[in-house]
């Protein structure tokens, strides 16, 4: 009888303290326009975090802190304008075959009006 009692003892306290440390858990669905925003901040956030674009900001009078704390309080949709500016503007401020137009159309009217 004391045998069972002290096993029956035992369970209860195991199971009192499963009890006590266990947390409620839930799980909700998550969107892919969710992991997309979330996505396309941690790129506009390492773009902020290059050592070109630090210099950039500091340069023009920007905190880089700030910065990043204005990317944390843009809205997705912002973020997602903003991310997809960064992928495409040229690497290395290459101009544009459309800008190579406009400066030739502009040399060949100089020349006609010289």
């Amino acid at each position: 009888m004391k045998k069972t009692m002290a096993k029956n003892w035992k369970a209860v306290l195991v199971t009192s303290v499963l009890i006590a440390f266990s947390a409620p858990v839930a799980a909700d669905m998550v969107s892919t326009d969710q992991v997309a925003g979330q996505s396309d901040r941690d790129r506009v956030r390492a773009f902020l975090e290059r050592n070109d674009a630090e210099k950039q900001m500091k340069a023009l009078g920007v905190a880089p802190e700030i910065a990043k704390q204005r990317v944390d309080a843009m809205t997705d949709e912002e973020v997602r304008v903003v991310a997809a500016k960064i992928d495409s503007l040229p690497a290395g401020a290459a101009l544009s075959q459309t800008d190579w137009i406009i400066i030739l159309l502009l040399f060949v009217l100089l020349l006609i009006v010289i």
